[in-house]
């Protein structure tokens, strides 16, 4: 065969492939050769999680700032369709915006990272809690004192700050009394601990006492209409005349008391004994500082 007609046969036969692939056949669907401006739109890879303290946030810069410890933080871009699960929003379900971040809470961040620019895509916040007997609380300078066994804890209350009573009830910190064993949802805003929420869940029963048994550690307290059998608690605060050390055998027979308690299984459990509905007052607390610019005495924090 002539090398000139091979050769014209080869570039016709390449020329032929190529159309193919740019215009495709009568036959096919159209095809197109794929060129940089027609590949997917690139992803930042999967997602990965990051979890610490909000320490500064700008909705209309779409900026957040979380550190995980001191020498730990990372700072992201609030994507446009970032979703945001929040404990305490201005909005029904949780479902919050930008706006409901504030410093302190605690967050885990789903994010992508796209070449070193970390863009977030979920917000969830997490409950950080306490639970322990209330020392001391004064209303007034919005401060509660929390007795723990081995770290007892001073917290601000934040002006916000949400009461919850038995069955999810609205409450007021004038509900909160020494003696009282709740559970406190906070945050850190400055390293500062803040009561965000204070939930007090035992029931109330005020009667006369009946019997004790000081070997079993059980009392036995008869109102009007009925009468009741308790378990004390280990940490069970016997409150009389406003302080918190009291004994079961500083109670007497047919006094009238507050007794505040959990039902369990069927058993009463008591976490505090009042000595009489008018000593179950706000209590003031001292004002030596914490530290600096923190009211509230130290209680070991």
């Amino acid at each position: 065969m002539n090398t000139t007609r091979v050769k014209e046969w080869m570039v016709a036969g390449a020329t032929a492939i190529t159309a193919t692939l740019v215009f495709g056949d009568a036959a096919n669907q159209p095809a197109t050769l794929a060129t940089p401006a027609d590949h997917a739109t690139p992803t930042a890879g999967p997602e990965k999680c990051y979890t610490g303290t909000v320490v500064t946030v700008d909705p209309k810069e779409r900026r957040l700032s979380v550190k995980e410890w001191a020498l730990s933080r990372k700072t992201f871009t609030l994507g446009d369709n970032c979703a945001y699960a929040l404990l305490f929003t201005t909005v029904a379900n949780n479902h919050g915006t930008a706006n409901d971040l504030r410093p302190g809470e605690k967050v885990t961040v789903g994010y992508q990272d796209a070449h070193g620019v970390l863009i977030a895509d979920r917000i969830e916040q997490l409950p950080v809690k306490l639970e322990g007997t209330v020392a001391a609380i004064d209303p007034d300078k919005h401060v509660l004192a929390l007795q723990r066994r081995g770290s007892d804890r001073d917290l601000s209350i934040g002006a916000d700050c949400i009461v919850l009573l038995r069955g999810q009830k609205p409450g007021a910190l004038s509900d909160i009394h020494p003696g009282d064993y709740v559970t406190v949802t906070y945050e850190t805003p400055g390293d500062r601990p803040t009561a965000r929420e204070i939930a007090l869940t035992s029931l109330t029963f005020i009667g006369k006492l009946t019997a004790i048994d000081l070997g079993e550690k059980t009392v036995k307290a008869k109102a009007q209409y009925e009468s009741k059998r308790f378990n004390v608690a280990d940490n069970c605060a016997i409150v009389i005349n406003g302080r918190l050390d009291g004994k079961l055998s500083d109670l007497t027979p047919d006094e009238k008391l507050v007794f505040s308690y959990d039902e369990i299984n069927g058993v009463n459990v008591l976490n505090r004994i009042g000595t009489s509905p008018k000593e179950m007052q706000p209590k003031k607390m001292s004002t030596s500082p914490a530290y600096p610019g923190y009211p509230g005495s130290p209680m070991g924090y």
